[in-house]
């Protein structure tokens, strides 16, 4: 039979199906996946270590175009060109040497922070993982501490994936608590109370809002602690410096973001605590915008106010608000024109406003601008600590602080100037305590054990002794710093106050 007449009787060759054709649905289901992955933004191709995941950023604002959300199990880089890099590198030879009998503390915060929409700078997270390792690793510490930093990414947009990667890990790395949790505002909050769902407890260092501790509908969350004050101390703080100072024309600029919690808290403890009545209140929200910065956006908008404040007369404004608002504030108030009886103005504001301190500000203009502003610590409080009995204990811990973080571990004592590395040191320094006294490696039980840290069992910190509240996981007594940022961005202090009126009082607090 001829080769064409072969053909033609038997037909062509048959050719077996691809890939593709035999496995038709686990394609499909594949491809769906990585689109659905894209929609949310999360990038799966990305470099991204274990217990992390790839998400879309702003090369311009981040200098990286993805960066890493999750739990960083293997300490490496959560984005390109990683500036936390060294002390990760450092966390992870740490954590090496730790053993088999390990417990972990995990430090949660926004380590990749976008400056066109986050107010927290990346200097101020650098100095809070460097506290945290000075409280995990002290050179006389107890044997078999990790840290684990995880990121929640921008204004705590991945939230969800740092709550789940974190239980995920929960039992396998023996999490005796996460520690910081960044800024207060309303996903910082849902994560909190989605650990405390879990029965995996949280210590606040930076967050002051006070409904940090309840959950959105307003329940108290169980497992939620915090080392710093609340916006209710800062502004008892801050009403009874205006009212000792003579201030008698106070006005209000408020933020009113519905995500802002730190924001509008602190506005309404203002107003609670004030026993001068507030003449005027202008508000604002900011959005993330496309073609401006937020600094860029609340420039011009103050400066629209400029006629209404000078009507206004106040001698001093408290500005309920972002310390990067502030910073946007005060060149429209010193440089947009003088005011017929207004030469000189005080502003007051929040612990945000550290973030401001080391970059120079135009207070002196048409209006002389006196900043002023409540901070969670300062490396020189307790040089104006002098009258209590007690003083010397609070010296001494701070001392002991600064030989580990200087000495043990090599960070310059002039990083201390923010507070940053101070909250965070105690925040880990509560943690490690609750890993030394449990008797149980299961990450639910640490809560009962951080209740236990309480006015008759303080833990010595560099801001004082941490000890919470029973009924609400609050610091109890805390110091509170009112400092003042001359046009240099050099950092005074003014006072030292406490936010129940004095120190730690063990027979006071305790009820004995």
């Amino acid at each position: 039979m001829s080769e064409a007449r072969e053909r033609a009787v038997t037909g062509p060759p048959v050719r077996p199906r691809g890939w593709g054709r035999r496995h038709r649905v686990l394609l499909i289901a594949v491809v769906a996946l990585l689109v659905s992955a894209v929609l949310l933004g999360i990038r799966p191709w990305e470099s991204c270590g274990p217990g992390l995941r790839a998400v879309d950023a702003d090369k311009d604002s981040v200098g990286s175009s993805y960066v890493c959300v999750g739990l960083n199990l293997d300490s490496g880089p959560v984005r390109d060109d990683d500036p936390l890099d060294p002390l990760e590198k450092l966390i992870k030879s740490r954590n090496e040497k730790a053993g088999d009998n390990f417990k972990t503390i995990v430090m949660l915060e926004n380590l990749t922070p976008d400056p066109k929409v986050d107010s927290q700078p990346f200097p101020f997270i650098q100095r809070e993982v460097q506290g945290a390792i000075t409280a995990a690793w002290p050179k006389n510490g107890p044997p078999g501490i990790k840290l684990l930093l995880a990121n929640y990414g921008s204004n705590a947009d991945h939230w969800r994936v740092a709550a789940e990667e974190i239980v995920a890990a929960a039992a396998a790395q023996r999490i005796v608590a996460v520690t910081a949790v960044g800024n207060s505002s309303e996903n910082s909050r849902a994560l909190v109370a989605e650990l405390s769902r879990h029965g995996i407890a949280t210590i606040g260092a930076t967050p002051t809002a006070d409904n940090m501790n309840t959950d959105p509908k307003g329940v108290r969350i169980d497992n939620f602690f915090r080392v710093g004050p609340t916006n209710t101390d800062e502004a008892r703080a801050a009403a009874g410096y205006i009212a000792a100072h003579g201030f008698k024309r106070v006005m209000m600029i408020q933020g009113v973001s519905k995500e802002d919690t730190y924001a509008t808290t602190l506005a309404e403890a203002f107003q609670n605590s004030s026993k001068i009545p507030v003449i005027f209140t202008k508000t604002y929200d900011v959005k993330p915008f496309t073609d401006i910065s937020r600094e860029g956006y609340l420039r011009g908008l103050f400066s629209k106010w400029h006629n209404d404040i000078c009507g206004a007369r106040p001698d001093l404004i408290y500005f309920a608000g972002r310390g990067l608002d502030v910073g946007a504030l005060v060149p429209a108030l010193a440089g947009d024109g003088a005011c017929e009886g207004l030469d000189t103005v005080t502003v007051m504001t929040g612990d945000d406003a550290s973030t401001l301190a080391g970059n120079p500000l135009p207070l002196n203009g048409d209006i002389s601008v006196r900043l002023r502003y409540t901070a969670l610590a300062y490396p020189d409080q307790w040089d104006m600590f002098t009258a209590d009995p007690a003083h010397p204990a609070y010296k001494k811990n701070y001392d002991n602080f600064v030989a580990e973080f200087t000495g043990t571990h090599g960070f310059p004592k002039a990083e201390l100037w923010d507070g940053a590395a101070m909250i965070e040191h105690d925040a880990v320094a509560a943690a490690v305590e609750a890993a030394v006294q449990n008797v149980s490696a299961d990450p639910v039980s640490v809560a009962d054990v951080l209740r236990a840290i309480d006015c008759n069992s303080p833990v010595p910190g560099a801001t004082g002794f941490v000890a919470f509240d029973q009924a609400t996981g609050n610091q109890l007594d805390k110091a509170l710093p009112i400092l003042s940022i001359d046009p240099d961005g050099s950092v005074h202090p003014v006072d030292l106050v406490w936010s129940r009126g004095r120190p730690l009082n063990t027979k006071a607090d305790c009820g004995r």
